[in-house]
């Protein structure tokens, strides 16, 4: 029984907190007063200059039916409702409930609080709660912008407006359009919680998931499948995304991923910056650079320390510097630094660069890869130009000279042009019945020949043999047994470098350090050959 007289009384205490927080509305003024029993019981009919008390709320209109026992009012005509000498709410119709403090205005609804004003036709005001919120459309105007949306909660303390549904945030410089979207009018920030758009007129475009972004002062954080896109089909993606659009940069953090659409490249990277009124940008922490091909599989992989991006008047430059390394199925390069220009289409390999193509080694001070409709058309070699071709591990052919010009066709070298102290090793191989050639057996020889002239065009077989030299205007050469095979003085030139373990052997191995201090190590060596060259 003790444990029943307990609960009973809580009831009654919560009954009695309840009753407590409830409060009457008060009649301050009308101008006439009527009853009618018979058609709305326990109802004063109100007219002309009504005005009501409600706690810290006053509310004018002009006419009313209120209902003081249930505490209720229903009015008409200009309505407005004033809290706390900051809210004002107007409309045409005002139902009000003293108890629960629901207002539900109709018809040319306006709230205006501070700096900001919501438009409606219909609006549900919640005082104990102090949330206003419509279901049919609404409008917020704000001194930098107005948003609309189909359903809206406005709080007017915080001045926070929560948007749903067909939302557009118009601002003098951009159109932010959205399905969800919070915003907040005292910050002027806006916050991204759906798919959301954002146009600036100078066609600069915005899209994030999930974020903010700050309307007065054109910044935000995207943290969600966001991306930056420009009109010339420029595009930064990142996990981590900041826009700055009064200084048109966009910052990325993890997976960052440069697009230029219109030349088929993509650069990849842990962090990066676009500026997309420069048209320039930067990627560091594992940048990657992808050259496709929408016609094909062919796709080119480049891996450096940092690359760095940019199109000026619609020719587009990248450099990418230290540790740069190459790989597509048909060519793969190391150098320190490379610098590739859509005008010219060129890619130029600087610091000790080498390129390899079948069993082809190129090297030289400089090497040039000229390209045509995205296919190698020929390589130039610039200053201590060389040309090794593995024939197999005994015999290596090779060319040296001041420059040499490799010609590519179908991604094979078919001619090299060779000027400047043109010098060559050539293995002789004995004829065979090609139906009964392995191919992994080693080959036999019935010489070799070294030779120099000023000039030397090299031509090759589709299966990348030396079918003819051809040496102008005078040759020196030697033809000298295979017993020679294993005389480096005779089957070396001066220039000769096999860096066949630094070559790339994947699109992944080019993330691989490469040991390129060897490279230095060699040049004694090198040094040794040419000067033993020039005594012979």
């Amino acid at each position: 029984m003790k444990r029943q007289h307990v609960i009973l009384l809580m009831f009654c205490l919560l009954a009695a907190f309840a009753w407590s927080q409830k409060t009457l509305i008060y009649l301050d003024r009308s101008d006439k007063l009527e009853f009618d029993n018979e058609r709305w019981p326990d109802c004063q009919i109100l007219s002309g200059q009504v005005q009501f008390r409600h706690d810290d709320m006053i509310m004018f209109c002009d006419s009313a039916y209120f209902y003081d026992k249930k505490n209720y009012i229903i009015a008409t005509g200009n309505i407005k409702m004033i809290q706390a000498d900051t809210l004002f709410i107007y409309g045409d119709i005002l139902y009000y409930d003293g108890n629960t403090k629901l207002a539900k205005l109709r018809h040319n609804v306006r709230m205006e609080n501070k700096s900001a004003t919501l438009y409606t036709d219909s609006l549900n005001y919640n005082r104990k709660k102090e949330i206003g919120y419509y279901f049919n459309g609404g409008r917020i105007v704000d001194k930098e912008n107005v948003l609309t949306s189909i359903n809206g909660n406005y709080y007017p303390k915080s001045e926070l407006a929560v948007f749903q549904y067909d939302v557009v945030l118009t601002n003098p410089d951009f159109v932010l359009t959205s399905d969800t979207l919070h915003y907040e009018s005292i910050t002027k920030i806006a916050t991204i919680l759906g798919p959301s758009d954002i146009v600036y007129e100078d066609s600069t475009h915005i899209y994030s998931e999930l974020g903010w972004y700050d309307t007065e002062k054109d910044q935000g954080k995207l943290i969600l499948n966001s991306y930056v896109n420009d009109l010339e089909g420029h595009r930064i993606t990142a996990d981590t995304l900041f826009h700055d659009h009064n200084i048109h940069l966009s910052e990325g953090f993890t997976n960052v991923q440069l697009n230029d659409t219109a030349q088929q490249i993509i650069i990849t990277g842990n962090y990066g910056w676009y500026n997309d009124s420069l048209k320039s940008a930067l990627v560091t922490k594992i940048p990657t650079l992808i050259h496709y091909d929408s016609q094909s599989t062919d796709t080119l992989f480049v891996a450096a320390d940092s690359m760095y991006y940019y199109d000026n008047d619609s020719i587009q430059h990248i450099k990418a510097y230290y540790n740069v390394q190459a790989w597509d199925v048909d060519f793969q390069g190391i150098c320190d630094s490379a610098y590739y220009s859509s005008q010219d289409s060129t890619l130029r390999m600087y610091g000790e660069p080498i390129l390899w193509n079948d069993s082809n080694q190129f090297t030289g001070n400089e090497i040039m890869v000229y390209l045509a409709n995205q296919e190698v058309e020929y390589i130039e070699l610039d200053q201590d130009a060389f040309i090794f071709q593995r024939v197999d591990s005994n015999a290596i052919n090779q060319v040296s000279g001041k420059n040499i010009l490799g010609y590519i066709k179908d991604s094979k070298l078919y001619k090299a042009d060779v000027s400047g102290n043109a010098l060559s090793v050539y293995f002789i191989e004995e004829e065979q019945d090609s139906t009964q050639v392995d191919a992994n057996a080693e080959r036999s020889y019935v010489g070799i020949n070294k030779a120099e002239s000023s000039e030397l065009f090299m031509y090759f077989t589709e299966d990348n043999k030396i079918k003819r030299l051809v040496m102008t205007p005078n040759s020196n050469g030697t033809l000298h047994t295979p017993k020679k095979i294993n005389d480096t003085n005779v089957t070396r030139l001066g220039g000769f470098k096999d860096y066949h373990y630094l070559r790339p052997t994947s699109k992944t191995d080019i993330y691989t350090p490469k040991k390129k201090e060897t490279l230095k190590a060699d040049e004694a060596a090198v040094k040794v050959r040419k000067k033993r060259q020039r005594t012979d």
